[in-house]
């Protein structure tokens, strides 16, 4: 969600409240690596000069590392974007277009030339009106706006506008100027437009549960959050047309459809790059205004500034607290030069033979906000990095999801079920990347439709005997506001049923699934909805037999969550015991290094008959040596952080304390050499961190790639956190965990 939305009633609510090595030799020898780098392997050093050859020509390419260069980048028919779109001088400063879907009026609607003047008034009484509980003034505010919008829809932007300023919501995020905030945030063309729509097609009855997740997830604190909710039995047998379990020909037949070899498949896993093409050098790197390391971020401890810099106007160098380096930094998005270091080093780690497959879980788009963004930057973005991955990855065929930032406005996607056809509003973004993915050749036709008919997901089978499935999962994030219209029903956009369809083909096909998206389910439940969350969960334990893996991005840490048989709706009552586990989902590091982590790449060892993990090796470049080294005769050099099965794969702390529960026998302590690292695998660990505290500070150092900027995690409180973190796959059992100890951001 962006920062002007997150908080769009924050001065309403003032108002309110009056690796490296092989697994240890024996049992009692443990897997640690102190927090640098003399305890991770070193394995390739790019190169300090920018790949000018790899594009067609350059906007601007510095002759040292003075600032960042600007290559030329075209679109999916062969046009350039205009160098303006990244001119990182010159930062957007004006409103977003007018031209912003808003939903149809009302024929039932009463409209007139006093109603917008007449509803303003209304609402600030009623947010004023402290007889009332701040929950009944949200929802009743809400109830207002929708006659509004269902009368008179293009009025309400300009109301939006008006309250905002004269409630000030936007003095969160260090605003400089709140009044033109929120000019530039509610705007027909911004988020006006799209809150115009919640407001019409919100169901504010009393009956419904649309308006206490408005106002408990999207106006943060003014309801409480509603208590986790049950799919009915009714529901679930309806869903999975009366067969909730597996067969028992599916429960028992072979694992094995791959084709039989020697060797493991290899394949790159990466997520979360986050291109910012306007990151400038010598910009503010600790900026208390704005999005760090632009030229119109500042630190107001040394720049005493009133109102946002005009375009083109920079902050003079005497009041930089902290200047942006050339390669990047931990409280910014990648600049041109990481990027180009990070595509170097994934050729690299895949060798002569190169890798079998690619994953990209997400996140193209830098992070800012809604005025500094456009539909040309987020397929700016797609047409740079896509094109990159075709460079470098050479033949390797490249399965995507669409991440939270790859559309615009951010965050936002439009269900097919919206009224008046107003889901088509982003069809432009699912019609680019069809496009474009079947111009790099990882698409056939009938692939490139299904991306087009199911948000930017799609199913495909690229090797025999594994179906990968790619959803859109913006559709149970609470950042997309959509998702607060018909909160009743666990699946309003389809996609659900789409990945329930495509693994009830693969279970008939006898072939293995692997299940991608962007947004994460679990882990502490912080952004997604109870419903969906639960719903997947279902289908996790109904495929749990065809579903080899799954891979998720968004948080930009490196943590996993566990499944466990669900025998009914109600999620909260899962027993998360080890010997019920039934799936594991894991979550890419980023490559952008924002915030305080350093940047990261994945390559999986994959069995090729199963499609299950043997094992992965994380890789990781530490910001902080080039920032103190810039004027070394190399780039950045890249390390091997650890390796899963090196790493976790000793349990005989759990074993000695009898809680060792998988159906696996122990190898002196370990998890067998021949062993697949699957659920069992993973809730093995859980327990391990549980009874072995100094696992879990491993775990933390790692969430953040070894960053010096990771609070600590030290201790069996920490321990048991993490544990609870990891054994949690939906928002129900994440928010159970709380919120300590879950993020090293």
């Amino acid at each position: 969600m962006t920062r002007a939305l997150s908080l769009l009633l924050a001065g309403v609510a003032a108002l309110c409240v009056s690796t490296h090595g092989a697994a240890a030799a024996s049992s009692k020898e443990f897997y640690t690596l102190p927090v640098n780098n003399t305890g991770a392997t070193p394995v390739y050093t790019a190169a300090k000069a920018f790949p000018t050859s790899d594009f067609a020509s350059m906007y601007f390419m510095p002759t040292g590392q003075e600032a960042e260069p600007r290559p030329v980048i075209t679109d999916v028919h062969g046009k350039s974007f205009p160098d303006a779109l990244n001119d990182p001088a010159h930062m957007t400063t004006t409103a977003p277009s007018a031209t912003g879907v808003l939903p149809l009026p009302s024929p039932s609607a009463h409209a007139s030339n006093q109603l917008p003047d007449q509803i303003h008034e209304q609402v600030a009484q009623t947010l004023r009106n402290s007889s009332m509980s701040k929950c009944d003034r949200c929802k009743q505010s809400l109830r207002l706006g929708q006659q509004l919008a269902q009368a008179m829809p293009d009025a309400v932007p300009s109301q939006l506008i008006s309250l905002c300023k004269e409630f000030q919501y936007e003095r969160y995020g260090h605003s400089p100027d709140t009044n033109r905030t929120c000019e530039l945030s509610y705007t027909r063309g911004g988020e006006g437009g799209a809150f115009t729509q919640l407001l019409s097609y919100a169901d504010l009855s009393d009956d419904s549960t649309d308006a206490d997740y408005i106002c408990s997830q999207l106006f943060y604190g003014f309801c409480p959050v509603p208590a986790p909710r049950t799919l009915s039995d009714d529901f679930l047998d309806t869903w999975f047309q009366g067969q909730r379990e597996a067969s028992q020909d599916v429960a028992t037949r072979s694992k094995k459809v791959g084709t039989p070899s020697n060797d493991t498949l290899k394949v790159l896993w990466t997520s979360d790059i986050h291109l910012d093409g306007r990151y400038a050098v010598g910009a503010e790197a600790e900026c208390t205004y704005g999005y760090c390391c632009h030229s119109n971020s500042f630190n107001s401890s040394v720049f005493a500034h009133h109102g946002y810099l005009t375009n083109g106007t920079t902050v003079p160098p005497a009041n930089i607290s902290t200047a942006a380096p050339y390669w990047g930094y931990e409280g910014c998005d990648a600049p041109w030069s990481l990027v180009a270091s990070a595509f170097e080093t994934m050729k690299q780690l895949g060798g002569e033979q190169g890798y079998d497959l690619a994953l990209y879980t997400g996140d193209l788009v830098n992070h800012g906000e809604t005025w500094d963004e456009s539909e040309d930057l987020v397929k700016y973005a797609e047409s740079a990095l896509y094109d990159m991955m075709r460079r470098y990855l050479g033949n390797t065929t490249v399965i995507t999801a669409i991440g939270n930032h790859d559309s615009y406005p951010t965050e936002l996607a439009a269900p097919h079920s919206l009224p008046d056809n107003r889901s088509a509003q982003f069809s432009w973004d699912w019609d680019y990347v069809s496009a474009l993915w079947a111009k790099e050749g990882w698409l056939s036709d009938q692939e490139a439709n299904m991306v087009r008919t199911h948000y930017g997901g799609y199913s495909i089978r690229p090797r025999q005997g594994l179906r990968l499935i790619s959803f859109n999962a913006d559709f149970w994030y609470t950042g997309n506001m959509f998702n607060f219209i018909n909160t009743s029903h666990p699946d309003v956009s389809g996609v659900l049923r789409f990945v329930t369809d495509e693994l009830q083909a693969a279970e008939e096909a006898n072939e293995r699934a692997w299940v991608m998206a962007h947004v994460l389910p679990g882990w502490d439940g912080y952004s997604t909805m109870d419903l969906p969350t639960n719903l997947f969960y279902q289908i996790v334990t109904r495929y749990q037999h065809t579903i080899a893996h799954m891979f998720f991005g968004h948080s930009h840490e490196d943590t996993f969550s566990v499944y466990f048989h669900s025998t009914n709706g109600n999620v909260t009552s899962v027993a998360r015991n080890t010997s019920n586990a039934v799936g594991i989902s894991s979550f890419s590091p980023s490559v952008t290094p924002l915030t305080n982590m350093n940047p990261g790449i994945r390559v999986v060892e994959i069995d090729p008959e199963t499609y299950e993990m043997m094992d992965y090796h994380q890789y990781y470049t530490p910001l902080q040596d080039v920032q103190n080294a810039t004027e070394t005769d190399h780039g950045l050099v890249w390390y091997k952080l650890y390796s899963a099965r090196a790493t976790y794969s000793n349990f005989s702390a759990a074993q000695a304390a009898g809680t060792y529960a998988a159906p696996v026998a122990l190898d002196d302590g370990h998890w067998p050499a021949s062993a697949p690292l699957n659920a069992s695998f993973w809730a093995s660990v859980a327990d391990e961190v549980e009874v072995r505290p100094a696992l879990a500070t491993l775990f933390n150092h790692f969430q953040g790639r070894n960053s010096p900027m990771s609070p600590p995690c030290e201790g069996q409180a920490c321990a048991t956190a993490k544990a609870c973190f990891m054994r949690a796959g939906s928002y129900a059992l994440g928010k159970a965990c709380g919120s300590k100890y879950s993020t090293v951001q």
